[in-house]
Formats: C-alpha cells, structure tokens, sequence
C-alpha cells in the first residue's frame, strides 16, 4: 500500500468541496491525519460522526498547526482575511491550496500574506453541484474530474510530486494554465451558465421550482438551485470577464428576439405556453449559450469547453434535440415565445447593470 501523501492536512471549510475532500482523503488514504475547521457547529459535528474527519476544531489559527497542507474551502470574500489569520502559524514547509473558482483575485488575496516559508499552490477543482453543505460532500466527487491549478511559474519538483499524488490519488487529474486565461475560460464555460440559470426565475416562473418538463428540462434548470450567497462571491470577483461573456450572449439571444418579430404565426392556442416555456424557450437560451462558446473559441483558437464541467453540457442539453424540428416550432409557436424569451432578456439585462 502506497504511503500517505501528507502526514497531517487541515480543510478550513467543511462544505460541498471541503467535506468531499475530506472523505476522499479518508477513503483514499491521502493523509495519516485530517484536521477539519468549520464556524458552524453542526457541520463539524456531522463530520466527527461520519468519521472523515480525526480532529475538530472552530479557530482556524489553531487548527493549521502542524500541518504539512493546508485547504482553503472557503468563499472568495474570506481569504484574504482568513490568510492573515493562519499564516503566522503555518509550519516551515506547509503547502497551501485554495479551491476559489476565480483565480487572480485568490491569488492576489493569499500570496501577499503567506511566509516565503510556504507554498502556495492556487487550485481549482471542476467538480461540484447544485447542492451545497457537509452533508453533499461525495468521496467520488473529484473522480475522472479536472483541477486546474495556475501558479505563476510551473510547479516542480517535490511540489508537483505531492500535488500530482494528492488528487490522482482521488482519481482526478491535475492540468496547469494561467490564471488570467483560467478566469477568462471559465467565465464562458461556468459562470455565464450560472447566470443565466439564475435569471430563469423571470421567464419560467414557477416551472423552475416545480420540476414541470422532462428530463432534458431538469438539466436544463439545475444550476438555478445553486447558492446565490457563493456565486453572489463569485461572479462580483470575475464581473469583468462575465460582463463580456454576459454582453457577447445578449448580442446572440437579442437579434434571436429581434427575428421572431417577423415570423409569422398563428394566434397562440391552448398548450403554446406549456410548449414555450419549456421546449421551445430552453431550446433558444441553450443555443445561444453554445454560440457565444463557439464564437469565443473561434476569436481565442482555444478549446474553451474542453474545460468545462456538467454546468455548461446541462444548461446546453436542450439544444442537442431534434434542432430542425424544434426550429420550426419555435417560428410556429413564437407568438408564445417571444414574451418569454423578453423576460429572460430583460432580466438579464438587469443583472448586468447591476454588475457594472
């Protein structure tokens, strides 16, 4: 049996990413030793009791001593104070990690903070869920998944090793990229998606939160169910690439709009709403998605959704059906259309001056 990558590691953060892990860790044999750190009081009890974590602890300067890894789960707003806080008490030698989704801004928050005694290795790993807190957290979360790490030189040596080893370990693996490029990839590839899903509530209504359709629906309207108080973090910390991204789909969706406007239709008859809402209208904004994708890809010759993970295929999962019969539908049908689809517009029209 292989020997145990690190002696001793501390996840400050016991959510989603934090508690899996955590678990994978345990389940994997990673660390002879998994120190877990949470404010709230339940999620480390959870954790004692499932047994994936050994020492609990509510003051993060205690709980890094004497760990040869340190994990920062924590939301982006946090880090920079919560670096301050642990690093006089970081060990000689300590290797740390953030899983922030938006790389120049941890980066700027942790690397100015941290002892020229410690390394720093900015991570993010592209797994996840709509599903938040300890007890979402999955051993299996990190399999056959990426994480993307964007140092400002390459990893080497004994670095590499250890991180290399430590998510292989859980069945991931590890690719290098620039953080500006990170941000600006996944900007298109995530973020844009998780607005977009936040901005369903308008044109859907109800049929977001009811499950109303099919399967491909479901995917479609996943993301809406995602914490509004992390990506709130998230997309204040990347607003300049997702005000491109979110400008670039409003072009593609708008001259969509503007097009209906000339189609010809009959009156809207009993059904077209049903139809509209959640056929027809995903079909549109999951379209639009792909081209926005597509048109970046084509402008930077780089493969942008290689990189990304089940957010953008699940709100993109409409417009794998059926494209010349949906089509025709939707120039059929877009009396009922066209009001739906200036809601969305509309909203996210909102959400963008908001962020600006």
């Amino acid at each position: 049996m292989p020997a145990p990558v690190f002696e001793r590691i501390t996840i400050i953060g016991l959510g989603l990413i934090g508690s899996s892990i955590a678990r994978a860790v345990r389940a994997n044999k990673l660390a002879e030793t998994i120190v877990g750190c949470d404010q709230n009081e339940l999620s480390i009890a959870y954790a004692r009791a499932q047994g994936f974590i050994d020492v609990a602890a509510h003051d993060a300067t205690i709980a890094v001593q004497g760990s040869d890894l340190v994990i920062l789960a924590t939301p982006p707003s946090t880090l920079e104070s919560l670096t301050e806080k642990i690093a006089p008490h970081l060990a000689r030698g300590c290797m740390v990690m953030d899983m922030c989704s938006v790389k120049r801004m941890a980066m700027d928050a942790i690397a100015t903070h941290l002892p020229m005694h410690v390394d720093f290795v900015p991570t993010h790993p592209i797994a996840g869920s709509e599903q938040t807190g300890v007890s979402a957290g999955r051993a299996d979360l990190f399999d056959k998944k990426r994480i993307i790490v964007t140092p400002n030189e390459p990893l080497q040596g004994d670095t590499l090793t250890k991180v290399n080893n430590f998510w292989q370990g859980m069945g991931a693996r590890v690719e290098g990229m620039p953080p500006h490029l990170h941000d600006m990839v996944y900007g298109y590839v995530s973020h844009l998606p998780q607005l977009l899903a936040f901005s369903l509530s308008a044109p859907l209504g109800a049929s977001v939160a009811t499950g109303e359709g099919d399967e491909t629906f479901a995917r479609f309207t996943r993301l809406s169910g995602s914490s509004p108080a992390l990506w709130s973090d998230i997309l204040y910390y990347n607003k300049d690439n997702i005000i491109k991204t979110l400008d670039e789909y409003l072009n593609v969706i708008s001259h969509v709009h503007d097009e209906l406007l000339d189609a010809p239709a009959d009156a809207p008859k009993q059904g077209d709403e049903q139809l509209a809402r959640t056929v027809l209208f995903p079909r549109i904004a999951a379209s639009c998605l792909v081209t926005t994708v597509m048109n970046a890809e084509r402008k930077a010759g780089f493969p942008f959704a290689r990189y990304a993970g089940t957010g953008l295929a699940d709100f993109a999962s409409p417009a794998t059906l059926a494209p010349d019969e949906t089509i025709e539908k939707i120039s059929d049908h877009s009396a009922a259309v066209r009001p739906i689809l200036r809601q969305f517009i509309d909203e996210l029209a909102r959400k963008r001056k908001a962020l600006g």
